[in-house]
């Protein structure tokens, strides 16, 4: 008997835990991506419930927080390739949720001023 399938098993595994663990990072960057945004506009002269702020300013404010909010995802698609790439096709489902949940807002954000959200 060898030990080689739970060597090769064992790293694939954590990577999967770690690409789990990754989507508690949506719980912490969404306040974040909140503030980032806000903060961003307020810096360029504009508050919260004022008017419309310009398309350029909009964006300004709007990607990095989108970047923030992304940043979850990022790492359990990261750690999900590994442990997949090592055999362990489990990783598959954090990182799908992580995907699907980074485009959602993401979508949802990009189509919010084009439907007068």
């Amino acid at each position: 008997m060898t030990a080689t399938p739970h060597v090769t098993g064992a790293p694939a595994a954590a990577l999967t835990r770690r690409a789990w663990l990754s989507l508690l990072g949506f719980v912490l960057t969404f306040p974040l991506a909140f503030l980032v945004g806000e903060g961003l506009a307020s810096a360029m002269g504009y508050e919260v419930g004022d008017a419309q702020p310009t398309w350029a300013v909009a964006i300004a404010a709007t990607v990095p927080a989108l970047v923030v909010f992304v940043l979850p995802a990022v790492l359990a698609v990261h750690f999900g390739r590994q442990a997949v790439r090592l055999g362990d096709r489990r990783a598959r489902v954090p990182m799908a949720i992580a995907v699907v949940v980074a485009a959602g807002f993401v979508l949802t954000n990009a189509l919010a001023p084009l439907l007068g959200g």
